[in-house]
C-alpha cells in the first residue's frame, strides 16, 4: 500500500508541477491523468495492506499500537488522493486555482501531523528504514503542500516557479522513494 501510493503520489505530483510552471499547453491533460492517479491511491487504501507496517517482525508491537499506525498512514493516502482530485477538477473545469491553494493547507496540517507520528513512533517500532523512508516521504510531502498553499492560495507570482519546482523535485524524490519500498530496497 505505501509503495504504490508513494509511486503514484509521485508521478501525480510531478505531473502538477509541469502544469504550475505553466509548460502544459492544455490543463485538461493534467486534469486527467491527476484524477486519475488520485483515483488509484484511493482504491489502493481500499484493495491492499501495507507492506512496511505489518506488525510481524516485532512482537512488542500491540494490536492498537499498529492499528494506529496503519490509519495514520491511510489518512495520509485519503487526504493526497483527494488532493489529487481536486487538482483534477480545478484542471478540467479550468477553475479558480486558489482552492487547491487553500485545500492544501487542510492536507499541509493532515501530513505534518503524520509526519510527527512517523517521526516519533516508527524508528523504534520498525527500525530505521522503514522510518527514514516513511519520515521523508511524508515530510517532503509537507513542504510541497505548504508551498502550493503559499503559492496558488495567495497567488504569489513569484512563488509560482518556486512551487512549480518543489513539485518537480520533491514529487520526483517521493516517486523514488515509493520504487525503492516496491523491491523493497527500504524493508
Amino acid at each position: 500500500m505505501e509503495a504504490v501510493f508513494l509511486i503514484l503520489i509521485g508521478a501525480a505530483l510531478f505531473s502538477q508541477s509541469w502544469h504550475v510552471m505553466g509548460l502544459y499547453s492544455d490543463g485538461r491533460t493534467v486534469g486527467i491523468f491527476v484524477g486519475g492517479l488520485g483515483v488509484l491511491s484511493l482504491a489502493a487504501v481500499i484493495v491492499l495492506d501495507p507492506m512496511l507496517l505489518t506488525g510481524s517482525g516485532d512482537k512488542t508491537i500491540s494490536a492498537a499500537n499498529h492499528m494506529a499506525e496503519v490509519t495514520a498512514t491511510k489518512a495520509l493516502i485519503a487526504v493526497w488522493g483527494l488532493y489529487c482530485i481536486g487538482v483534477a477538477a480545478q484542471s478540467l473545469w479550468d477553475l479558480e486555482e486558489q482552492a487547491v491553494g487553500f485545500f492544501s493547507l487542510i492536507v499541509t496540517v493532515v501530513t505534518v501531523v503524520v509526519f510527527l507520528y512517523y517521526a516519533g513512533v516508527l524508528e523504534p517500532r520498525y527500525g530505521e528504514t522503514i522510518w527514514l523512508g516513511l519520515s521523508a516521504a511524508s515530510l517532503l510531502l509537507t513542504i510541497i503542500s505548504a508551498v502550493v498553499f503559499f503559492a496558488l492560495g495567495f497567488t504569489f507570482n513569484v512563488m509560482r516557479a518556486v512551487a512549480g519546482w518543489t513539485l518537480l523535485l520533491c514529487g520526483g524524490t517521493v516517486g523514488v522513494i515509493g520504487l525503492a519500498v516496491a523491491v523493497r530496497a527500504i524493508a
